[in-house]
Parts: structure tokens; C-alpha cells; sequence
């Protein structure tokens, strides 16, 4: 029998899933919580095997809470359980064994254990997994970006970052002197970025979101941030939601 813990603040979520698991012989809620408080003394003391995770919650989120999980010595699987859309995960899912989309199918729950069975009964399989997640969990933000090319090697401070664009197999990092590009995908200089300070609004687009000065509305429903320095970027609708929590926090 494998034991869960399920994190969300909504208890209707809550209760979803615990019904939703009951269908599955294998596995128990031990136990559910409505934010992050008490988790990881629980984990410690309990040992689930996995935690399904709400990544928006009052006080800290899912990843923050994620990468304390996976600091633990044994650490559980984690499912992040989300109302944003597949292109927005794809930035969680180096915490994630899987996640699940509000509102989920049971055939979908079901496709979710079953990869969690397995992971479970092969520990060998998973483990390359796990350990790659841990180390990710520990890793230190960068302080500076160091950008090579042919001629030059520029050293940018993260702290004059305001904002981040994909562009093909780089990224255009602009700061305060200006604009470079480096050879990476978005997703891999936002993880590398100190936790917080930078928002993806776009599937293209990141912001230092401090610097933002304003979030502008169309008739068409499409929105966009206002920089302090007037520049704008298009803001995605499913990160819609996910800047106007960062921004009034």
C-alpha cells in the first residue's frame, strides 16, 4: 500500500482526490493539508510516498515547497495538480515525477498512478530521476550570466536582468546596458535565476516582475506589462493569472 499526501487550499480539491485515489487499491491519503505549513515536519515523520501538490497557494508556493521536499532525505515523489495550462507547466516539471490539469479525468488519474507505480516498484528506473531533481532542489541561483562569443566574454549581474525573451536556440537577456543573447532555452536560464524575482508571463517572455509598472488590458481580451523603462511584453492568458498573484503579493 502506498500512502499520499495531498497539498491544496481549496477542500473541495482536497476532497476531489481523495475520493478520486479510493479507486485505486494500492494506495491511502494518510493525510491532506490546505497550504505548506507543518508539511515537511509531517513528511519527515511519515514517509509518503507521494505528495500531490497545488502549485498557487497563499504563503508559499508549490515550488518553493517542492524543492524543500526534495532537500529531505527521502524525499517523496511529488505531482504538482494545476490550473494552468500544459506550456506553463513545462516550467515545473523538473520538480515533478507527473502533474495533473483542474479539472483532471479518472483516466488521466489513472495514466498519473500508473506511473507512479512504477517509479515505485522500480526504484532502480527512477533513480537517475531523483537524484538529477535533488540536485537541481540544492543548486545556488546564479549571481552573473557569463556570455561567450567569438570576440568577447561579457559578464552580466542578474540583478541588472529586467527581462528574459526566447529567441530559437537562445535568449535575449536585456539588462540595463543593453541587450545579449545566450545560447540556452528559456526554461534553462529561469531555473538557473533567483526564485521569485522572475515571473514567465509568456510562453516566449520572462520579467523581473518589480519592474513592471503597469499591466494593460485590450478589448481582446490580450494584455501586456508596461516596464519601467516603457518597454512592453505580451502577456500570455494562462500566465495571466500567475503575474497579477506575483504582482499584488
Amino acid at each position: 500500500m502506498f500512502s499520499a499526501f495531498i497539498v491544496d487550499d481549496e477542500a473541495m480539491a482536497r476532497g476531489n482526490l481523495v475520493d478520486a485515489l479510493r479507486h485505486h487499491p494500492r494506495w491511502s491519503t494518510s493525510q491532506t493539508f490546505a497550504s505548506g505549513k507543518n508539511l515537511l515536519e509531517d513528511v519527515t515523520q511519515q514517509a509518503p510516498a507521494v505528495v500531490f501538490l497545488d502549485i498557487q497557494m497563499p504563503g508559499e508556493d508549490g515550488i518553493a515547497i517542492a524543492k524543500q521536499l526534495l532537500q529531505l532525505r527521502d524525499a517523496p515523489l511529488i505531482v504538482f495538480v494545476t490550473a494552468f495550462s500544459e506550456h506553463a507547466v513545462a516550467a515545473f516539471e523538473l520538480y515533478a515525477v507527473d502533474y495533473l490539469l483542474k479539472p483532471f479525468s479518472d483516466a488521466r488519474l489513472a495514466q498519473c498512478i500508473a506511473k507512479l507505480e512504477h517509479a515505485l516498484d522500480h526504484p532502480a528506473s527512477y533513480q537517475h530521476a531523483q537524484l538529477a531533481q535533488t540536485a537541481w532542489a540544492k543548486a545556488k541561483p546564479l549571481e552573473r550570466l557569463v556570455i561567450k562569443s567569438s570576440a568577447s566574454v561579457r559578464i552580466i549581474d542578474v540583478e541588472r536582468i529586467h527581462r528574459i525573451g526566447a529567441n530559437g536556440n537562445y535568449v535575449d537577456i536585456y539588462h540595463e546596458d543593453g541587450m545579449h543573447l545566450l545560447r540556452a532555452s528559456l526554461k534553462q536560464v529561469l531555473s538557473s535565476l533567483p526564485e521569485g524575482e522572475f515571473i514567465q508571463v509568456h510562453r516566449s517572455y520572462a520579467v523581473r516582475h518589480r519592474m513592471i509598472s503597469e499591466i494593460k488590458h485590450s478589448d481582446n481580451e490580450r494584455s501586456v506589462a508596461v516596464m519601467i523603462n516603457g518597454d512592453t511584453v505580451p502577456v500570455g492568458k494562462s500566465f495571466r493569472q500567475m503575474l497579477m498573484a506575483a504582482v499584488c503579493a
